[in-house]
């Protein structure tokens, strides 16, 4: 492979990690639905705290906000934050969907100092390759309907988190192999996904968890962790740490891309697969062997980073509903903000937006301003031209508002021609 076509394939794969996020959703984060048996006033009390808990967790993107003492006393009268509910039917199956007052619950996740996350979600595309019992590898797919995809796709709503999964057609079946999923392989997972234009990818595979061993990449066949550790060649710039998530172990690293793109480039050498496992991750599974009887290791693209990592339960549905809930609560410390967690309680900021030259842009430019989480008030100060200057209130920080408009094709920061924003404060409206 000559030089050039490895700066090609390099700049293609970063090009599509931090592609456009023209997939974000808008989420209804101040609503839940409950299934329910009956519509007894009993039934309706106990759905109403439980759908108040979902929002709370919705609206905050994290999910032990439910464990502060302010929020615990607002349990105690969810009625006092309610808008409204009603019953629908799905299948036979009565729902209790109720309405909560977002601003009511703003002003107490503001005054508990807890984050408060807008309704702007990043889409997300799960590839997920399943291992059964006769050792069958299948990647789940949009038809799908076992309980790992529903625990998912349950999960997901409940967070407010947008996934989806692939269709798996006859063109996601040209562009990825099961041996890519199963792999956790980053360049062919962010080549397929490149279709589905989403802001985030993970990759993961399912599989029963036998002590002392590996399930192999390639072949499907099973390594001892003894042998891998000894076969395995280091992967460069990774950095390899543990932690844990809700008390389930989790091994996982970072790859920065940046450098990893400039390793490739100096060196004029480049892989078609980047290696998914350090020696220290094949050496965390001899010691999580007993965490439970199914295994899940997964790897997140976006951001600019690849991170791998592996979780553990007895029961694969659960693995699902864990994977969801640790990404959630990944992105709300991305994106939600925390009032007052800066050393000002308040932060006060003008910016110019070009583009506005009419009353309707105006007024959309403004609307919009004042509906993102990190702002707590948008006002016109002066117009030349085009260029409208607001000053802005921010619950946060000048950088929690970069994160939050990346999430939204209206508000542009001006870029320079390689993508990196060139003024903080200088935006480009986009109807």
């Amino acid at each position: 492979m000559n030089a050039r076509n490895i700066v090609s394939m390099v700049f293609c794969l970063i090009a599509i990690i931090g592609q456009s996020v023209q997939a974000t959703e808008r989420f209804s984060t101040n609503e839940a639905k409950i299934p329910v048996d009956n519509q007894t006033q009993a039934t309706q009390k106990s759905a109403l705290k439980t759908a108040f808990k979902q929002v709370l967790i919705k609206m905050s993107g994290a999910s032990d906000v439910i464990d502060n003492a302010g929020v615990q006393q607002a349990l105690r009268t969810p009625d006092a934050f309610l808008r409204s509910y009603r019953f629908s039917y799905e299948n036979n199956q009565p729902f209790y969907i109720a309405e909560f007052d977002r601003k009511k619950i703003t002003l107490l996740l503001q005054k508990e100092r807890l984050p408060l996350w807008g309704d702007r979600r990043p889409e997300t595309l799960v590839w997920l390759a399943v291992e059964d019992e006769n050792e069958i590898r299948t990647i789940l797919d949009e038809g799908t309907q076992n309980e790992v995809i529903l625990a998912l796709n349950e999960t997901a709503r409940k967070r407010g988190v947008p996934i989806s999964v692939p269709l798996m057609d006859l063109t996601d079946s040209e562009a990825i192999s099961i041996y890519d999923v199963w792999g956790r392989f980053v360049e062919p997972l962010s080549v397929a996904s490149s279709r589905y234009l989403v802001d985030n990818i993970i990759g993961a595979r399912l599989y029963r968890n036998v002590l002392g061993e590996i399930p192999d990449i390639e072949s499907g066949e099973v390594t001892t962790v003894e042998a891998a550790i000894n076969d395995q060649p280091a992967v460069e710039n990774e950095i390899t740490q543990n932690s844990t998530v809700d008390g389930n172990a989790i091994s996982s690293g970072d790859i920065d891309i940046d450098k990893a793109q400039r390793e490739f480039v100096d060196n004029a050498q480049a892989t078609a697969k980047v290696a998914p496992f350090s020696v220290e991750e094949f050496s965390d599974y001899a010691q999580h062997a007993e965490a439970g009887d199914y295994a899940l290791d997964w790897v997140f693209i976006g951001n600019g980073k690849v991170s791998y990592g592996s979780i553990y339960d007895n029961d694969p549905t659960i693995l699902a509903t864990k994977l969801v809930d640790a990404y959630g609560n990944y992105l709300s410390s991305l994106y939600a903000v925390v009032a007052g967690e800066s050393s000002a309680e308040k932060v006060s900021i003008s910016i110019s937006v070009s583009n506005i030259n009419s009353m309707t842009s105006y007024a959309k430019a403004t609307e919009y301003l004042n509906s993102l989480s990190v702002v707590e008030s948008a006002m016109l100060t002066s117009q030349s031209g085009s260029v409208a200057k607001f000053d802005l209130t921010l619950f946060g920080t000048t950088e929690d508002l970069l994160n939050t408009v990346r999430l939204d094709k209206h508000l542009k920061p001006v870029t320079d021609a390689y993508g990196q924003v060139v003024e903080q404060k200088t935006f480009y409206w986009n109807q």
